[in-house]
């Protein structure tokens, strides 16, 4: 069975039972009944407290979260009434931990989790009072919770359409015990309404920006009201979903009539534009392609954990492994890496000249390139993790957020390629590309849902392959790392001893064989497809390719191919037949002879 690896960084903003799924970072995917099998514990619970601790050892920052405990399954025997979860990361007030692709729980979350006993020489939390505590068996794979339509889901989608059916068809196998009456919460944060969506009656430009550095978009259309009032403009976050009320009325509005609207967008995702008037929705007829996004702190006004000199010569030093500083291949491929940020966004990153024995830990000046080692493995399925110590500081009325130490682990568990182009066999990991991603974590990026981008989600045989044998950044990742770096030279606020980045030296940037930027051209769609949401039948139409012979293939959320046709030349629409598939989320890719790749989204409901 072919394997799964996908990319992912900002939270998806999906309407849960009072918990928020995150998407998978670098992991494989692995099938629930898989998940189930190796997890030492099923059980359902709720947040009922979370502390954000160093380990005893000072190497990294956890949560404790306390969850109190109404049903288990499998170890009955291991599991009481009120556990403790350790999760990575958390937020110690001045300064925190932030670490991609892992479980996230906020206080009041609930909902069916994965566990697993702690692991040989695992951390420890003796001095907070914690003697034995349990992990989530594969970190975000680990959640399922309930959506407003009932239906449960987890970080790939929907695996039951109901909590019973979940019970009956997966969990029924298992030993089953319950313990607490937990009175089950309904949905009600972010609660769904009733909207009018009036498809196509409004457009805006420009069709291509950069989520979270303040590019503007004017949308244009009718009704909008002379004021903003209590109306505003919301963006996908995850392709299918968009932002809440809450979050999109504190957008940066700069301008609101009723024909015209001005915003700034918000780290996004690609999909339509909506303007929120009373019940109805205006929606854009185009996509809005967000090609790359900044993690901003805050939107309006904007506000970001800053890159600053932490070497005193100008920026950041990353030390290898001494076991990936000794293989001249994986060096190199650093090395190259590295160059490509500096020469392209004029970010001081460089590679230290010895390799470190130091391992992880993110509190002792050093930014790691390393392999996961025990007590701090990667969690099931993870193939890297890129995480990071912050701090704060206050100067009058200004509160500065910085970034310190920065480690990037990788697992152990894959067969690592750290060569250029397309890896020599399917499924290994390949590093140049995987570093990509993670030192565009560390450099501030998000992730997007542009095909061939460095932070896309997907990364998989079809039709990832193609942009996987690309050994550059990209155009959009060059403009966002310009931004960082710009921010990262040119702030003003001096205390805490926090000095602004340095230009770095360019003198090898000639020597880089992979110095031209390539933007993959599946970036910019021009093919639309309707009705959407979709429950039989669905109509792409293209006016600009019609001279063209096409191939269209569906993936499914998981990435695998669902359905294949032929969009022959001289037609400018086609029909696709989806009454076989489930209901859930799809991708359309539109591939020509050329090599051009084009994609859309799209829901199947029944």
């Amino acid at each position: 069975m072919k394997r799964l690896l996908v990319l992912a960084a900002l939270l998806t903003s999906i309407a849960t039972l009072r918990a928020g799924i995150s998407d998978p970072c670098l992991a494989v995917k692995i099938p629930l009944n898989e998940r189930i099998e190796a997890a030492r514990a099923v059980v359902y619970g709720r947040v009922i407290s979370q502390q954000a601790v160093w380990d005893d050892a000072q190497r990294s920052i956890y949560t404790i979260n306390r969850l109190v405990v109404s049903d288990v399954w499998k170890a009955t025997d291991v599991v009481s009434d009120t556990i403790t979860v350790i999760t990575e990361g958390g937020d110690m007030g001045t300064m925190g931990r932030t670490v991609i692709g892992t479980l996230k729980l906020v206080l009041g979350d609930e909902g069916y989790l994965l566990l697993e006993s702690q692991r040989p020489q695992d951390v420890t939390f003796t001095k907070h009072g914690v003697r034995t505590f349990m992990r989530p068996y594969s970190e975000v794979q680990a959640l399922l919770v309930q959506t407003y339509d009932g239906s449960i889901r987890d970080c790939w989608g929907t695996v039951a359409s109901t909590s019973t059916q979940l019970i009956q068809r997966v969990l029924s196998a298992y030993t089953h015990e319950a313990r607490k009456a937990l009175q089950r919460n309904t949905p009600t944060r972010g609660a769904r309404k009733s909207f009018d969506v009036v498809q196509g009656s409004v457009s805006f430009t420009p069709k291509r920006v950069i989520g979270g550095i303040g590019d503007v978009i004017t949308i244009t259309g009718a009704g909008f009201g002379d004021q903003r009032g209590s109306s505003y403009v919301i963006f996908t976050t995850d392709g299918t979903n968009y932002h809440g009320a809450d979050a999109a009325k504190g957008f940066a509005y700069r301008a609101w009539s009723d024909t015209e609207i001005k915003v700034e967008v918000p780290p996004s995702y690609s999909g339509r534009v909506r303007v929120v008037v009373g019940t109805t929705q205006h929606e854009s007829a185009d996509t809005l392609h967000v090609t790359s996004n900044v993690a901003a702190r805050s939107v309006n006004p904007l506000s970001y954990n800053t890159l600053i000199n932490t070497n005193g010569t100008g920026g950041y030093t990353w030390s290898l492994q001494k076991e990936l500083f000794d293989n001249s291949a994986a060096r190199e491929c650093v090395e190259s890496v590295m160059r490509q940020f500096r020469c392209k966004t004029g970010m001081s990153f460089d590679v230290a000249s010895t390799g470190t024995t130091a391992g992880y830990a993110l509190n002792d000046g050093i930014n790691a390139i390393v392999f996961d080692a025990p007590g701090y493995e990667l969690g099931a399925g993870a193939v890297a993790y890129c995480d990071w110590i912050w701090y704060s500081c206050i100067l009058g009325n200004e509160t500065f957020y910085w970034v310190r130490d920065t480690d990037c682990r990788l697992s152990r568990k894959f067969n690592w390629y750290y060569g250029n182009g397309k890896n020599p066999q399917f499924g290994m990991a390949k590093l140049r590309y995987v570093l990509y991603h993670e030192i565009g974590h560390a450099h501030q990026f998000g992730h997007v849902n542009e095909w061939g981008e460095s932070m896309h989600p997907i990364v998989q045989a079809l039709p990832a392959e193609e942009w996987l044998e690309r050994d550059t950044i990209t155009a959009s990742e060059q403009r966002a790392g310009q931004f960082m770096t710009n921010l990262g030279r040119t702030f003003t606020f001096r205390a805490c001893g926090v000095q602004p980045l340095l230009a770095p030296s360019l003198a090898d940037c000639n020597s880089d064989p992979t110095s031209d930027v390539h933007e993959h051209d599946a970036s910019s769609s021009t093919f639309d497809l309707a009705p959407m949401p979709a429950s039989t039948s669905i109509t792409l139409s293209d006016e600009h390719n019609a001279d063209l012979d096409r191939t269209v293939t569906v993936l499914d959320v998981r990435g695998v191919r669902v359905y294949t046709a032929q969009w022959s030349q001289g037609s400018t629409t086609l029909d696709l037949n989806i009454s076989q598939l489930a209901a859930g989320q799809y991708t359309v890719l539109v591939q020509t002879r050329q090599g051009v790749a084009q994609s859309r989204t799209f829901v199947v409901t029944r």
